[in-house]
């Protein structure tokens, strides 16, 4: 009888087990972004805008980052390869031409499926509403013939041999971005925001080269939808932490994994309702250019856009309350601290018409729902009004 009890308990363990929801939050890296990025460390000879920041973030950056100074000790011979020119050349056209940045290459790679294959998850299509229709178009036909090219590279070179020789950093690159993050964030996100995605996924990136400066670290927001019309969002991360010696991996920084986890997934809230908008926000953009905002901004992040100002406004009044729905106060001061002294001086007028919306949630079913109120705010103002703040914040620094 106690034989047959404990099977019982032993199968009700596992059952109850299995039976648990898996987690929506995912720590990984992605082969396809890893061979872009080195493909990316390639072509800085080749490169006519950026050609020299390109050249200091090698110099700089192999020093400190593993992966970088391997992939060069490895593929250094090939910098005057057929990928290599073409990853110049598409950097270079995306950014005369379109006035767009390697960031736009992040999502087909995602819509892709990994390499060593060569077909995609979904039909790509480039879209922004800042080009025309034929512009969308010519970019969607110039990465999708790039990633044909990074595919051969992959396969030609046997890039996969790089990911099994550093198998182990990068497994413990992703434990140790693991440790970094809060328990239960995405709930508190789909809370604040009023809705959800099927997974939250964040791809790091030790290929990725970002000068590190006061463990700051870039991290680039990625949205990918499935044939079943759900969405799975990603945040690609560069370290942000200078690697000294062995058992260290670029990302042990808890307030800065924190920041761009939350960051980057809260654009995927907001962007699409931003941007629904761009008519209502023709008088900002008339005051963000003639101000010394757009200056400032682009000093900040390169954010020389006036959707791209009122979405990151908006994303980091996102990451304070996430903070505060999680009682995290501490992180809630600390951002807002950050946030202010980076020149995010719309703050605290937001946080104050944020109110309604907090406490009208049955109006209000998604944050979608209140964001024309919000971007009153941006409106309501005067070009003295802007260049006083920012004289102001000048001052306190």
């Amino acid at each position: 009888m106690k034989k047959i009890l404990t099977f019982f308990l032993i199968l009700f363990s596992t059952l109850s087990f299995s039976q648990k929801k898996p987690s929506k939050f995912i720590v990984s890296y992605n082969k396809n972004v890893e061979t872009y990025f080195l493909a990316e460390i390639l072509s800085a000879d080749h490169r006519k805008v950026n050609k020299d920041f390109e050249a200091f973030k090698i110099k700089e950056c192999s020093t400190y980052q593993p992966i970088v100074k391997r992939a060069l000790e490895k593929y250094g011979n090939l910098n005057n390869s057929k990928i290599a020119k073409l990853t110049a050349t598409i950097n270079d056209t995306l950014i005369q031409k379109y006035g767009i940045g390697n960031d736009a290459l992040m999502s087909p790679l995602l819509y892709h499926k990994e390499f060593p294959s060569s077909s995609w998850n979904e039909e790509y299509q480039f879209n922004s509403n800042s080009l025309t229709k034929e512009q969308n178009e010519e970019v969607t036909s110039l990465i999708k013939n790039y990633i044909v090219e990074l595919h051969q590279f992959y396969v030609q070179e046997n890039i996969a041999d790089f990911f099994k020789e550093n198998q182990a950093f990068y497994k413990g690159g992703i434990a140790e971005y693991n440790n970094q993050i809060p328990v239960g964030f995405t709930s508190a996100m789909e809370k604040f925001y009023g809705e959800s995605f099927d997974q939250y996924v964040i791809l790091i990136s030790p290929m990725m080269m970002w000068p590190i400066d006061g463990n700051e670290g870039r991290g680039i927001g990625v949205d990918v939808k499935q044939k079943s019309g759900n969405k799975s969002i990603y945040e690609i991360a560069s370290p942000f932490v200078k690697v000294k010696e062995k058992g260290q991996f670029g990302y042990d920084n808890q307030f800065q994994a924190r920041f761009l986890t939350v960051h980057e997934f809260g654009h995927s809230f907001i962007n699409k309702e931003v941007y629904k908008y761009k008519d209502k926000l023709e008088g900002f953009k008339d005051l963000f250019e003639k101000s010394n905002l757009k200056e400032v901004m682009i000093k900040t992040g390169g954010y020389g856009d006036f959707q791209t100002c009122v979405a990151e406004h908006l994303v980091r009044l996102g990451e304070i309350q996430t903070a505060i729905i999680q009682n995290d106060f501490e992180r809630a001061e600390m951002l807002e601290a950050y946030h202010r002294k980076n020149n995010f001086i719309f703050l605290p007028r937001l946080e104050q018409k944020l109110k309604e919306y907090l406490a009208n949630r049955t109006q209000y079913k998604t944050f979608g729902d209140f964001i024309p109120k919000l971007l009153e705010i941006f409106d309501d103002t005067s070009i003295e009004w802007i260049n006083d703040e920012l004289n102001k914040n000048k001052i306190a620094l």
